[in-house]
């Protein structure tokens, strides 16, 4: 859990309070580097229904987030995948140590 100094707002409404989300954007502009995209989920939801009632920015900024979600759920999965995999093999030889004669 990262702790944020300060206040964020919802990059689609700007309110500074509710419950929020936040994705780590990814980008080739130095600003874009390390930065996270904070928004309420019922927000991002309303432009997903709604698309022709908020301008180009805000819509492209929804489809980014979807886009980095996706991005992140699949890098941090792959992540889950090997670790447990490494896990199994750590246990195998254990145990395969631990049955040899000493």
């Amino acid at each position: 859990m990262a702790i944020i100094f300060g206040k964020v707002k919802c990059y689609f409404c700007g309110e500074k309070s509710g419950v929020m989300q936040s994705v780590h954007e990814f980008g080739v502009y130095a600003s874009d580097i390390g930065k996270r995209i904070f928004y309420h989920q019922e927000c991002l939801e309303m432009i997903e229904i709604e698309p022709e009632k908020h301008g180009h920015r805000m819509v492209d900024k929804a489809l980014n987030i979807i886009e980095l979600k996706k991005k992140c759920m699949k890098m941090y999965n792959s992540d889950i995948v090997s670790n447990y995999k490494k896990k199994i093999e750590a246990l195998h030889r254990n145990n395969f140590e631990r049955m040899m004669p000493k």
